[in-house]
């Protein structure tokens, strides 16, 4: 390979590493919100949960600010409900103030990081976003939940890629204060068994003879006649004999 052609090379390598080493760190929400020190303990909120990290992993995101004094009523929350509900303050596509002015039909669905993490339930991870009158309102999309945070100015934009939205209240979804449960199968029923005889039961009847026994039992004597009980050992055939034997002799005499 030429001179040329290796430099070109590895020019072509730098190049593309330094637009890869850009493009994944298109923007960075801590340094954004350190700017406004009305958004430090939300900032420090984001940092303690992990989310920053998320945030800053992705493009196309339209973060829903709270100042100090709304940061308030997330105090006293664990770690893991105050992550879920500021995950529901990160909208999945980039959204600005003209684009909430221009809003089709005045009101949209909007989907949040909480629906991605997969932990939402029944509508958790969406907004209702309405305009109403010259207010622009926020509320979970779960059944009767309130519009109840307003839209209060934009803190910071990068077309396409951030928007940053200052709103009045957290956005607090109905059961969002407890993980879903966990449900496990029930065990199986126990199989059941053969019922144990009853001491009543009828006996079986023994079993059939082997062939051994068969021939032993047919060589055994067979049981002569019963006797005939007649005081003379000759039958009547052999007392008939000697009857006619003393006849005959008698007439030859």
């Amino acid at each position: 390979m030429s001179l040329r052609a290796l430099a070109s090379c590895i020019l072509f390598v730098a190049l593309v590493s330094l637009f890869s080493s850009n493009f994944s760190n298109a923007f960075n929400i801590t340094k954004i919100l350190s700017n406004t020190s009305d958004f430090g303990s939300f900032n420090n909120l984001l940092t303690q949960t992990g989310l920053a990290e998320t945030i800053n992993s992705r493009s196309s995101l339209t973060i829903l600010a709270l100042d100090n004094g709304a940061v308030g009523s997330l105090q006293g929350k664990s770690k893991d409900e105050v992550q879920r509900i500021l995950m529901n303050h990160v909208i999945l596509d980039y959204i600005d103030q003209n684009k909430l002015k221009n809003l089709p039909n005045k009101t949209t669905t909007m989907t949040t990081l909480l629906q991605a993490s997969g932990v939402a339930q029944q509508g958790q991870g969406f907004l209702n976003v309405t305009v109403s009158g010259n207010d622009i309102l926020f509320g979970s999309e779960v059944k009767d939940s309130p519009l109840a945070a307003r839209f209060v100015k934009s803190v910071y934009a990068e077309p396409y890629n951030i928007s940053v939205l200052q709103i009045s209240q957290s956005i607090v979804a109905p059961g969002i204060s407890a993980p879903a449960p966990y449900t496990t199968l029930p065990p199986p029923p126990p199989s059941k068994k053969s019922p144990a005889p009853s001491p009543m039961t009828r006996k079986a009847p023994p079993p059939a003879p082997t062939k051994g026994e068969e021939d032993s039992g047919n060589t055994a004597a067979a049981p002569g006649p019963a006797d005939s009980g007649a005081p003379c050992a000759l039958g009547s055939g052999a007392a008939f004999a000697v009857l006619m034997g003393l006849v005959l002799n008698f007439v030859g005499l």
